[in-house]
C-alpha cells in the first residue's frame, strides 16, 4: 500500500492520502458508503472564488 501523509507548515500531520483502487478495496471491506452532495463541485467552486476576492487586491 503506497500512503503519503499531509502535512502542515509545522510538519503535523494532518491528512493521509491513498490510492483510488486502495480507497475503494477499504470501502468493501469495510462496508464504507459515502454520500457526496450533488452540488459539492459548485460550493468548492464558490468558496474558492469568494476566497480570491479576499486575496486579491481591488
Amino acid at each position: 500500500m503506497d500512503i503519503k501523509y499531509l502535512s502542515d507548515d509545522k510538519g503535523n500531520i494532518t491528512g493521509v492520502f491513498i490510492a483510488i483502487e486502495e480507497w475503494e478495496r477499504l470501502q468493501k471491506q469495510y462496508s464504507i458508503t459515502e454520500k457526496t452532495p450533488a452540488d459539492s463541485g459548485a460550493k468548492l467552486q464558490q468558496s474558492l472564488a469568494d476566497a480570491l476576492k479576499k486575496a486579491k487586491p481591488e
